[in-house]
Formats: structure tokens, sequence, C-alpha cells
């Protein structure tokens, strides 16, 4: 399994961190998923394509729930030895993030303006295996991360409008090879594309053990699901996952 990108979650953030689900700030590895499945997928998605172009979150077009018009994403979130390749680059046993309106999502990045990259932001789940599916003559669009607190990082965006070169590190994306990262608290963004475009699966995760280290409040899943229909499963998994393992977490260790 050849290795392209590892960083720790410290070197992505210059600082330790408690709010995490283990030391993984991002590793980006060849993967062995089925090329056909993945080509199938992308004809998919790209059938579906205009019925994102109203879903605009973070100056990008998607489609979330998108294992739920495409069910073959299914296949590729249970794809044998999936889970336990990715513990292993985590470093912590990791699951498939439940609530389906966040599970999986597409992207379509590019230079037209209809599509657009992803803006600043911190990612509410713990951890995201991102897949690119498609990229054409693309100049632009890697992956950029703020070498700080994303606190300082945000007031800096909003004091100057932008963040200093020399505090970003750029990874770039790459056919055949998934990056898994831990984006929680960590202030990320798509660089602006100049030319050509991606097509992106993100499939997210979270620990198996510790499933309440979570940074997805209600409010931010409302304001982009504002049909509520997803409240139940979310309600649900509150109380049957993670307020026990919650409690267990905060047990004393018996001697």
């Amino acid at each position: 399994m050849r290795v392209f990108e590892e960083k720790s979650r410290a070197e992505l953030i210059g600082k330790k961190s408690y709010w995490q689900i283990s030391d993984l700030g991002l590793k980006q590895v060849e993967f062995d998923y089925d090329p056909e499945l993945l080509m199938l997928i992308l004809d998919k998605a790209r059938r579906i394509r205009d019925e994102a172009s109203e879903k605009r979150h973070l100056n990008l077009r998607f489609i979330r729930k998108a294992h739920v018009a495409i069910p073959e994403i299914l296949e590729l979130v249970h794809y044998p030895g999936r889970l336990d390749r990715l513990s292993e680059l985590a470093g912590t046993a990791l699951e498939p993030y439940p609530v389906s309106v966040i599970s999986s999502t597409i992207t379509f990045m590019g230079a037209n303006p209809d599509d657009g990259t992803v803006a600043w932001h911190t990612d509410g789940v713990p951890a995201t295996e991102i897949v690119p599916l498609a990229m054409h003559d693309i100049d632009g669009g890697e992956l950029q991360i703020y070498h700080g607190d994303y606190e300082a990082g945000f007031t800096r965006l909003g004091e100057h409008g932008a963040l200093p070169e020399r505090d970003l590190i750029t990874v770039p994306h790459r056919l055949g090879a998934s990056t898994l990262a831990q984006l929680m608290r960590v202030l990320h963004r798509t660089a602006p594309i100049r030319s050509g475009y991606r097509v992106s699966l993100n499939m997210n995760l979270r620990s198996r053990d510790q499933p309440f280290i979570d940074d997805n409040p209600l409010y931010y899943l409302a304001a982009d699901n504002p049909d509520y229909d997803w409240i139940d499963q979310y309600l649900s998994d509150v109380r049957v996952r993670q307020v026990p393992a919650y409690l267990a977490s905060r047990r004393p260790a018996k001697s």
C-alpha cells in the first residue's frame, strides 16, 4: 500500500488537542476499490448532477445523502476490508457515520461558477475518506489546511479576508488514492480551481468506541436539511449509542 501523504493531527494544527478520535491528521494512500464500481458511481452521479444545483453549501454543488440516490455507494462503504484498513490507518476502530443526511456526499468542483470549491470551514464529522472519482485537466483544487488553531484562523479571515500562504499546508488529490483525514476543528478548504474539474465521493466516519466525539450540532444539520426527516435517526443514535458510550467513558477504571 503506497503512502503519498501522512501527517499527525498535531502536525496539522501545531499543537496537541483533546477533542479528537486519535492522533490521525491525514493519510493519503492507494486503494484497491473496484474501478468498475467507482465508474458506475461516477456515471450515476453525473446523471443526477443537475438535481444538486439548488443545494449549495460552502460554495459548491453537491449531492447530500449520496448513498440513497446511488445505492452502489453502500457497496463501497462496506467494501471487504475497508473499515479494518481505515481503522489501522487512523489508529482507532472506525465505523460509518450513522446519520444518513451527512454520511456520504458527492461534490462537483471546478472553475465553472456553477460548481465552485469548498470555502474555509471545519468539519462536523470526526473523520472523512475522500475518494476522487474524476479529475480532468485540473489546475488548483488541492486540500488546504490552516496550520494553527481554527478559532485563530477564523479570526484572521474575519479581519484580513485571507490567510498567509506560509501558514497553509497543501495536499494534492490523486486518482487511485484516497485521503483519510480528521478535520473536525481543523480549518481547511479546497483551493480555488483555475481550470478543469474534480468529482469526489466523501464517506464519513467516527470512532466506534467514542461515538460522542462529534461536532455536528442539530442547528448545523437542520440548516441544510430543514425537512427534519432525519431527526429520529439522530436522536436514536444519541440515546442508544452516544450517551451510553459517554457515560462509560466517565466511569473510573477498575483497579
